[in-house]
């Protein structure tokens, strides 16, 4: 029998250097599942926007632990100043993407990463590429206006169109178990958890 609340058994996750950066030793979770749902819906509209102008993007990193937040900030100002649970990326409200050309991340054209920004904007998405300190291109999230203290207070974002979601408490609610039990694994282990196998039987 499926149980649902083992889906983030099932995240995809991706190692360093899979896209030809130092992104630390430990796995980035780079599924949309791991996403709050209205923002998870975005990043799939941006995906297929740029598609359809022929830009095919990856997913580099969707919801982040708080320990490999605080890896990133071991790593120095380049990578990130903020340390766990001041990232967007802890409350499923932000992802890094990457433009794909044969199979190879292409991290340095600005001209494809305005293409992409812009693109991301349209959507009503804050976009990295507009930040000097770090400039962060493959940035992208969405508060709809909450700030990080709200977000660390418990406070979640309501879709513009509630009507839309109308499951979505529960939803977050799920999502926050799952986050809780990568988080669990991720300080634990420090590697990404054993895949859930018998989900199906």
């Amino acid at each position: 029998m499926y149980d649902s609340s083992l889906e983030w058994l099932r995240w995809k996750t991706v190692s360093n250097y899979t896209f030809g950066k130092d992104r630390g030793s430990l796995p980035m979770i780079a599924d949309l599942d791991a996403l709050h749902p209205f923002f998870r819906d975005k990043v799939r509209a941006l995906i297929q926007v740029c598609k359809d102008k022929g830009i095919e993007l990856a997913i580099v990193e969707s919801y982040r632990t708080y320990a490999k937040q605080n890896e990133y900030k071991s790593m120095g100002k380049k990578y990130t100043r903020s340390g766990g649970g001041h990232s967007k990326h802890q409350y499923g409200l932000a992802v890094d993407v990457v433009p794909m050309k044969d199979s190879v991340a292409v991290w340095d054209n600005l001209a494809l990463w305005r293409k992409v920004g812009v693109a991301g904007e349209k959507l009503g998405l804050r976009w990295g590429g507009r930040w000097r300190h770090p400039f962060d291109p493959g940035h992208f999230e969405w508060t709809g206006g909450l700030t990080s203290y709200q977000l660390a207070s418990g406070i979640f974002p309501t879709p513009p169109k509630p009507s839309y979601y109308p499951c979505l408490d529960e939803e977050v609610a799920q999502l926050k178990k799952q986050w809780a039990a990568w988080e669990t694994e991720q300080a634990a282990t420090g590697r990404a958890p054993a895949r859930y196998l018998s989900a199906q039987k």
